[in-house]
C-alpha cells in the first residue's frame, strides 16, 4: 500500500474505530518476522509494547532499503505497518529525505493516540531512520 493509498482509506472511512480497524488489518498483511530477529538489539526502545525492526539492502540498483518488522499486539502490529508505508521501496537518502509528519500530520492519529503510543510512533520512525543513517554510511 502506499501513501496515497492511505490517505484515501482514511478519507473514506467514516469514523475512528474504522480506521482503527484498518490499520489492525494492515498489520496482518505484514510478514512475521522470523523470531531469531527478535532480538533486543532489533527492540525499538521507547514503545511500551514490544516491537522490532531491521533493514537492510536490496539488491537493485541503486540498493533500496527493506524493512522487516513486527510487534506483540495486532494494533501496534497494524501501526507498525502503518508507519513504515511512506518509507518503502526507497534508498537510505530518500529515506532521510521524507517528511514523516508531512503523511503522518494530515491522517490525524496523533489526535486519537494516547500518549505512550504517540511516543512509541516517535520511537519507531526514529529507529526507521537511524538504520537508514547505519545504511547510507555503509552501503
Amino acid at each position: 500500500m502506499n501513501p496515497q493509498d492511505v490517505l484515501e482509506a482514511f478519507d473514506l472511512l467514516p469514523d475512528w474505530e474504522d480506521r482503527f480497524e484498518f490499520v489492525a488489518e494492515l498489520g496482518s498483511g505484514l510478514p512475521t518476522m522470523p523470531g531469531e530477529q527478535k532480538t533486543d538489539a532489533n527492540l525499538v526502545k521507547g514503545c511500551n509494547t514490544r516491537a522490532w525492526l531491521t533493514a537492510h539492502l536490496s539488491g537493485d540498483a541503486p540498493p533500496r532499503l527493506v524493512y522487516e518488522a513486527d510487534a506483540e499486539t495486532p494494533l501496534v502490529r497494524g501501526l507498525v505497518a502503518l508507519l513504515l508505508v511512506p518509507f518503502r521501496d526507497k534508498t537510505p537518502a530518500e529515506v532521510l529525505a521524507t517528511d514523516a509528519a508531512a503523511f503522518f500530520g494530515p491522517l490525524g492519529l496523533e489526535k486519537h493516540l494516547s500518549a505512550n503510543r504517540r511516543a512509541g510512533m516517535e520511537a519507531f520512525i526514529g529507529r526507521v531512520m537511524a538504520l537508514a543513517r547505519e545504511h547510507a554510511a555503509h552501503p
